[in-house]
């Protein structure tokens, strides 16, 4: 079942970014649209630059660094939800194991690179043939700092410790 996602932000800009990848999801395919809704709960997005981003389960909450909402266009984000959104999936099936790495992230890619086949003239599909050369979960591995900031504001979240000011639609 589909449910309302939450999404926190520094600034209204990158808020709404978010929102926009999310209608260009709905567009392109309703049925990944359901399915992104039923396996993100909150995107929190961190005041932090860097490329870094990590979804906890069973919270089905994504965290993502502020350069990984600002820095990409808006097909490569809405592709990269899909992709977040797929390891829950993998969660469930008993998939979801660490340390971070291709056995986890294939599949992932896989789902990420055939929605943006999707996408009108299937904008940044060389993006991640780039990203997977670069084996770009190598590099996230060595960013203990957000890792561990995410953990923190994860731990707020659950108890009800960060004051969030809501925005209108």
């Amino acid at each position: 079942m589909a449910g309302k996602i939450t999404v926190i932000g520094p600034t209204r800009e990158e808020v709404m970014k978010v929102l926009r990848a999310f209608l260009l999801i709905r567009k392109t395919d309703k049925r990944e649209y359901q399915y992104v809704q039923s396996r993100v709960k909150i995107i929190f997005i961190s005041c932090m630059l860097g490329f870094t981003n990590e979804f906890f389960m069973p919270e089905k909450v994504w965290f993502a660094n502020r350069s990984v909402i600002r820095n990409n266009d808006l097909a490569w984000l809405s592709s990269l939800i899909v992709h977040e959104a797929f390891h829950a999936t993998q969660f469930k099936k008993g998939m979801y194991v660490l340390p971070l790495g291709k056995k986890l992230e294939a599949p992932a890619l896989l789902v990420q690179r055939k929605f943006l086949r999707k996408i009108e003239g299937g904008k940044g599909r060389g993006e991640i043939e780039s990203a997977v050369k670069k084996k770009y979960w190598r590099e996230m591995r060595g960013d203990k700092r957000s890792f561990s900031y995410f953990r923190n504001l994860l731990h707020l979240l659950e108890n009800k410790k960060l004051q969030l000011t809501k925005m209108g639609a």
